[in-house]
């Protein structure tokens, strides 16, 4: 687009865009932005004109963005941010900040990592709001997208996530493997080894983002293969799972150290040789000069440098 074409475009408009594409809901954005729906309506219909494009259809539960309105997103946020720096004041005071940070992670994460910054948000940035989700129902392709701003992600040590250019990721801590079982379970009156591990059941926390975990291939390439029964959605769900059968869950001792004593639950060394498991902070390069969002990536990443 030529310079002098950009002078006829509304910011109004692009912010408005931007909001739709976070709400997905004409009536929320209306209320967001303190404009009537009649408003909203009006610029999303010239929106619609300079984009030559649909931009949103309607269906039961709000708006369902086009092809085109996804692709535009992630470059509307990153043009609007620069805007606001273009506008905010040159000194940040955490004290005075107000807005929201939207965070996904598997749950332990929130009882290792979120649990233990939350009074430091609470005394240092009392006006800050924090959204949490689970990693599986948005995570990685929502943070390209701009409507998440940090991922934690448990991974084996040799299976990194598939990251884009654009994405930065910093290790917080690493795990070790060991299995829970309960306290009724057969395979406590024999012999714990690789081989009474591998002729038990098991319980899988799947993870559609990583697939296959590292420690199934290494057994894999050993000729190997461990019968997972059950393919959990989250550690919750696979702990209670192996509370109440005979069932071995393969967890991080971190997680099995929580639950074990609330759970009757009794947890065994790992047989099998196994490397660690990694949890990595991810977030996007657009958040860089946010002074805000440095703060707070600076206190998840401390949690355990401390």
């Amino acid at each position: 687009m030529e310079i002098s074409q950009l002078t006829r475009i509304n910011i109004n408009l692009l912010v408005t865009l931007q909001v739709l594409l976070q709400e997905r809901n004409a009536s929320s954005s209306a209320v967001r932005l303190n404009l009537s729906q009649s408003t909203i309506s009006k610029n999303l219909s010239q929106l619609r004109h300079v984009f030559a494009d649909p931009l949103f259809h309607r269906v039961s539960h709000g708006l369902m963005p086009t092809p085109l309105a996804q692709e535009l997103e992630p470059k509307l946020n990153i043009a609007i941010n620069a805007i606001n720096e273009i506008f905010s004041p040159s000194t940040f005071e955490l004290k005075k900040f107000q807005g929201c940070f939207k965070i996904s992670m598997q749950e332990s994460a929130f009882e290792f990592v979120l649990s233990k910054v939350m009074q430091r948000v609470l005394d240092e940035a009392p006006n800050m709001q924090i959204d949490t989700y689970f990693k599986d129902s948005i995570s990685i392709e929502q943070l390209n997208q701009g409507r998440l701003d940090f991922v934690i992600i448990p991974h084996d040590i040799g299976q990194k996530p598939n990251l884009s250019n654009q994405l930065h990721s910093e290790e917080l801590y690493r795990d070790e493997l060991v299995c829970l079982v309960r306290d009724s379970n057969p395979v406590l009156q024999k012999t714990w080894n690789q081989q009474t591990y591998l002729d038990s059941k098991h319980i899988h926390v799947k993870d559609n983002e990583l697939g296959i975990p590292m420690f199934d291939q290494s057994l894999s390439k050993l000729g190997f293969q461990r019968e997972v029964i059950v393919q959990a959605p989250d550690f919750n769900a696979a702990t209670s799972l192996c509370k109440h059968s005979d069932l071995i869950f393969t967890t991080t001792s971190t997680w099995a150290d929580s639950v074990v004593n609330t759970n009757k639950l009794i947890k065994l060394t790992m047989p099998c040789q196994s490397d660690p498991v990694v949890y990595s902070l991810i977030w996007h390069q657009r958040s860089e000069s946010n002074h805000a969002h440095t703060w707070l990536r600076q206190q998840l990443l401390s949690v355990f440098s401390d």
